[in-house]
């Protein structure tokens, strides 16, 4: 009989990969990551996250009842699968079935901003949220959203895309997924650079430093520098738009900010957003970055209570 007691947690991202065997409570033991960026054979990917889970569980020393993914997306969730992820260069990328294949229990998966959410909602203190958001800024943007407990999916797994609001016109910078205007061509941690240098051209200006991250120019904007924090302030303006659209989506009454960027930058990446509805509590996390994988863990335990994940 599957173990009911632990269960492994994968977390797959447009950079890394990171795999645990989680208990019931949220510790973590058996820690994995790797870095996938650049790898474009999804089969590849499979077979390393594969490794990965047999390292975690062979360190720990204990049965699995079940997987849980949580992954960039978007997703196919009737096949189990990462379809051309605009951060990810491996084309379709099959996760669930090799895994279950492997391994010989249940698997479910999930887009990483669910997760995150799910993970906020279990082990985060924000069970009593109605409608709770949670926010990523990483190297893209999104959000996963659950509302009176149950986890917001849409028809193919893929809703909570506000990265892909479009929230400017007048630089019209391209996305990733080949639109325009779209909220992670601005403010996320690939599309920030980019932003950067067009909006230093259509100013007639220059920076005496080659600028490489977005972490680079926030924090010489945190110093004063002043094309930096002027600009910087543009970028508040445009995530107040898309945090103005998340709440007129949603109605959160409780919005969970994460990832790198708005872990150690949020005073200076959120403007005013109030108007229409009611403002929400909004709020960094205090998960240190691992609520995607305790929600993908937390899920998988819920998985293996309610039946429902694909189990062989």
């Amino acid at each position: 009989m599957a173990s009911t007691e632990f269960c492994c947690a994968v977390d797959l991202g447009a950079t890394n990969v990171r795999c645990a065997v989680l208990g019931r409570n949220g510790e973590i033991s058996g820690f994995q990551r790797l870095e996938v960026s650049g790898i474009e054979n999804a089969s590849c990917i499979t077979a390393k996250i594969v490794d990965m889970i047999e390292s975690a569980v062979e360190e720990t020393g204990v049965d699995i009842g079940a997987v849980g993914i949580s992954t960039a997306g978007p997703v196919d969730l009737a096949h189990g699968s990462v379809v051309n992820s605009p951060n990810m260069q491996a084309g379709e990328i099959f996760l669930r079935d090799p895994i279950a294949e492997a391994f010989g229990v249940p698997v479910c998966m999930l887009t990483d901003c669910k997760a995150g959410a799910y993970g906020e909602y279990v082990f985060g203190g924000h069970g009593d949220a109605s409608t709770l958001v949670y926010l990523t800024m990483s190297t893209g943007i999104g959000s996963g959203v659950i509302s009176k407990g149950e986890i917001l999916q849409g028809a193919d797994g893929n809703a909570g895309e506000v990265g892909h609001f479009v929230v400017d016109t007048k630089y019209n910078m391209p996305c990733g997924c080949g639109g325009f205007g779209h909220w992670e061509a601005y403010a996320s941690g690939s599309g920030m650079p980019r932003f950067f240098a067009e909006w230093l051209r259509q100013q007639g200006a220059e920076f005496e430093k080659p600028l490489l991250t977005s972490g680079q120019i926030l924090f010489a904007a945190r110093q004063g520098e002043t094309l930096c924090s002027k600009f910087i302030s543009e970028v508040a303006e445009i995530n107040a738009r898309g945090m103005h659209s998340l709440v007129c989506a949603y109605n959160p009454d409780c919005v969970v900010l994460d990832g790198p960027l708005a872990r150690e930058y949020a005073d200076l990446l959120i403007g005013d957003f109030g108007g229409y509805l009611r403002m929400p509590e909004v709020c960094v996390t205090e998960l240190d970055g691992n609520a995607p994988l305790l929600g993908a863990g937390a899920y998988a335990f819920s998985s293996i209570l309610e039946g429902n994940c694909r189990a062989l």
